[in-house]
């Protein structure tokens, strides 16, 4: 059985740009992976661009379950969507989500694309809507909020070294 995404799923998912992958090591560990490039595929299908993860895919080959937790930062709200995925590569899928993401961002090629078949999806939504009146407050106080630690954090980067991505 499979769920078609609503159009607040899909304002999240583009708002967000950015999910969690939850994926089960042939070993039966937990592994959860950032993936930038989280896109609607159509109303019942996820994917996203698979830049450098072999884990995941290797994950997928043995256990092709996978849940993505996709939350809007600012409104501290999002959803969990949990269902079968396959793993393409030289194929039309993985043309035509190559296409459509890197149509739009300036990324390396990718090695595969995951598409996710949404079979299950189930709102996140934070408890610190307990405190505030509604929305927009959670998101005023979020902005300011992330302004104060993106500050904290420049701080700590004048004091350290470069991060270089080793290669």
């Amino acid at each position: 059985m499979s769920v078609t995404l609503t159009p607040d799923m899909r304002a999240v998912i583009q708002s967000a740009h950015l999910c969690f992958a939850a994926t089960v090591t042939p070993d039966g560990m937990p592994n959860l992976s950032p993936k930038g490039t989280i896109r609607v595929w159509d109303d019942r299908h996820l994917f996203f661009l698979d830049l450098a993860s072999p884990g995941t895919r290797a994950n997928l080959r043995g256990r092709p379950w996978m849940e993505l937790n996709v939350v809007e930062q600012l409104s501290r709200r999002g959803y969990r969507f949990f269902g079968p995925a396959t793993v393409h590569t030289e194929d039309a899928t993985f043309t035509e989500a190559t296409r459509r993401v890197l149509g739009q961002e300036q990324l390396p090629p990718p090695a595969a694309i995951v598409l996710l078949a949404v079979e299950r999806a189930a709102p996140l939504i934070s408890p610190g809507y307990w405190r505030v009146a509604n929305e927009r407050a959670m998101r005023e106080q979020w902005r300011e909020r992330r302004a104060e630690l993106d500050r904290e954090f420049e701080d700590y980067l004048d004091g350290v070294e470069p991060f270089r991505v080793p290669r």
